[in-house]
């Protein structure tokens, strides 16, 4: 019944019933008074753009109702469109949400962590089924020409002509042997080296940014083509940023295309100029 006894006479009601025995059916209600002049303007009352969280009612048993107590005002609807021969036109749609048990409350299987890195470390470490072998500064390293192929277009260009050359040692002088140990490291871990160097920078030992083992990493980054590795070198030296380093910051990130290092560089010059 009505609250409002005025309800009864000034306004049309409309209703939804659950028919079935089902119980707590969840639905969704979009309910249309159909303009019978021909003009389209129909009244549209619709559950349809609420989310799926809130937005349903709960049908809780047969008979059980939804619907509008003050739907439309009599007078006015007497005199509108909607109406015609005394008959009035509602077209329903009716959305029943359906809801899946969740299995994961009940009972859950831990998936854990990829540790593929892990095992592609373990093959650089026990140099198992090498194929290639770098010279660095005279320092020899065992590596695998199709891990390196696959991680760097840069050593698919130069494996592959090495291939054809039958070289299975390469000499590299520019590098020095802890940078290419940290870059070997990345290839085959995906992730930075644990090494004390790696954040030298904030210690008073060294005297410029570009003497750091990060600094060297981010040129063997950008020397490889390696922009996750550059992602997690330009992460390391972003905490080093000070109004005394960020001249020098910017220029390493300028030089290696750091481009988001360098936003940050600027971003903290522009906020500290005095």
């Amino acid at each position: 019944m009505a609250k409002n006894p005025e309800d009864h006479s000034a306004y049309v009601s409309v209703f939804i019933a659950l028919a079935s025995e089902g119980t707590d059916v969840r639905a969704l209600f979009e309910l249309t008074l159909i303009d019978q002049s021909g003009k389209g303007k129909h009244k549209v009352h619709s559950h349809f753009d609420r989310s799926l969280e809130s937005g349903p009612y709960t049908l809780k048993y047969r008979g059980s109702m939804w619907g509008y107590k003050r739907f439309f005002r009599r007078a006015m609807l007497e005199t509108s469109d909607f109406l015609k021969d005394d008959c009035l036109k509602i077209h329903c749609t009716v959305g029943v949400v359906v809801s899946a048990i969740d299995c994961s409350r009940l009972h859950s299987i831990k998936v854990p962590e990829s540790d593929i890195g892990d095992h592609f470390g373990m093959l650089l470490e026990n140099e198992d089924c090498s194929d290639i072998i770098f010279n660095v500064q005279g320092q020899r390293f065992h590596a695998h020409k199709l891990v390196l192929v696959a991680r760097s277009p840069v050593f698919e260009s130069e494996l592959l002509d090495a291939m054809e050359e039958d070289k299975s040692e390469i000499v590299i002088s520019d590098i020095e042997p802890k940078v290419f140990k940290a870059l070997l490291h990345f290839i085959y871990k995906d992730d930075l080296i644990e090494d004390e160097e790696l954040s030298a920078f904030s210690s008073t030992s060294v005297i410029s940014v570009f003497d750091t083992l990060t600094a060297k990493l981010l040129e063997a980054a950008d020397r490889y083509d390696l922009p996750r590795l550059r992602l997690m070198c330009e992460a390391v030296l972003c905490d080093d940023i000070a109004v005394s380093t960020v001249a020098k910051i910017l220029a390493l990130a300028d030089r290696y295309h750091a481009m988001d290092l360098k936003s940050v560089c600027l971003k903290f010059a522009a906020e500290n100029l005095v």
